[in-house]
């Protein structure tokens, strides 16, 4: 069962976006898919470049000596390591993967955003004390249509980050559920 569903969300089991489960005392909200539109299509087609383009290190020193500016050696070399170190920079990009997860925790009075590798692992956390943020709303896109980001503003800075992405709906349901839960943990506390 959903967990969102347990928490009174109305409709989370049709969620397609957002993938809700329980954690901690409170729940963690991820996407589904990144930020490209089919991630690991284009994931895939991005680590397939960058193989391509380190065997293209390789594959020039399979032709004769061109005639270069210096000596033709030490031109391959410079040119092969400039295409590993691109293609290795390709594919490190391809495999980290692109989603975002929010997690409330109500016994620590937090807001946990993290990005998310391919295998689901933490790569990068942010904890934000309910102390410190001035509002959570909604930004709708007007590049993808029925896409919307959940914001976070703080209390002492122009800054604001963006927790997590998915379609309006989606993204409307959490910010009211996440609003509610942050009143009852401020009554609470």
């Amino acid at each position: 069962m959903n967990a969102l569903v347990r928490f009174g969300a109305v409709g989370a089991e049709n969620w397609h976006s957002l993938r809700a489960e329980a954690s901690d005392g409170g729940y963690a909200v991820s996407e589904s898919d990144g930020k490209f539109r089919h991630t690991s299509r284009n994931e895939a087609i991005l680590r397939f470049f960058g193989i391509l383009i380190v065997l293209g290190a390789l594959v020039q020193w399979t032709f004769p000596d061109a005639n270069f500016a210096g000596d033709p050696v030490t031109s391959k070399a410079l040119l092969s390591i400039a295409f590993a170190l691109v293609g290795l920079a390709v594919y490190s990009f391809a495999t980290r993967g692109h989603r975002s997860e929010i997690r409330f925790d109500p016994r620590k009075n937090e807001l946990v955003v993290s990005a998310l590798n391919r295998q689901d692992r933490h790569k990068a956390v942010k904890r934000v004390p309910l102390r410190n943020v001035k509002s959570i709303y909604v930004r709708r896109s007007d590049m993808p249509p029925g896409m919307a980001a959940l914001r976070i503003r703080f209390n002492n800075s122009p800054n604001e980050i963006t927790a997590i992405r998915g379609t309006d709906t989606e993204i409307e349901m959490l910010h009211s559920l996440l609003c509610r839960d942050i009143r009852m943990a401020r009554k609470l506390g």
